[in-house]
């Protein structure tokens, strides 16, 4: 009862953002819904790539330690040209992403595709363009690999 009214307080007095879909979770622990609101939303639009280009979006996820990555992937004219998801299992964020990478490589060469904008929502993850030593330990040798497919790849 104590921790449930610890709780109770501090999120009663808590000036942070929710969204609706927590609207339960304050339920629970008795936490006023007038914080319940989202204000500050930044509209994002996909821009197409310049032909001869092909543009990946990936992004990894993460349910506890259960990770998952997936990517679309879209010509100048913003037609889909293939998606992909993975199922991880355990595992953390930073290798969903760089696995989601991995996948969005290999795809590629599979359909023949040598220039590739890959785009992701991870910095970090990002990184393993610049320093492969960052790769995850389970994926140096497949990552070399598919990094050596001839594909030209730009990242943002």
């Amino acid at each position: 009862m104590r921790i449930q009214a610890t709780i109770s307080f501090s999120g009663n007095i808590s000036t942070r953002k929710c969204i609706a879909s927590d609207g339960y979770i304050l339920d629970a622990f008795s936490v006023s819904p007038h914080n319940q609101r989202v204000s500050d939303l930044l509209l994002v639009h996909w821009k197409a790539p310049s032909a001869p280009w092909i543009k990946v979006n990936t992004d990894g996820s993460l349910i506890g330690t259960h990770a998952a990555c997936g990517g679309l992937f879209r010509d100048h004219q913003g037609s889909l040209l293939g998606a992909f998801a993975c199922n991880i299992g355990l595992s953390t964020i930073f290798y969903a992403e760089v696995y989601g990478f991995l996948l969005a490589l290999e795809y590629a060469a599979q359909h023949g595709w040598r220039n590739v904008w890959l785009e992701s929502d991870s910095t970090s993850a990002l990184l393993v363009f610049k320093n492969c030593s960052l790769v995850p330990v389970l994926l140096p040798n497949r990552w070399h690999n598919a990094c050596n497919q001839g594909i030209q790849v730009i990242t943002s």
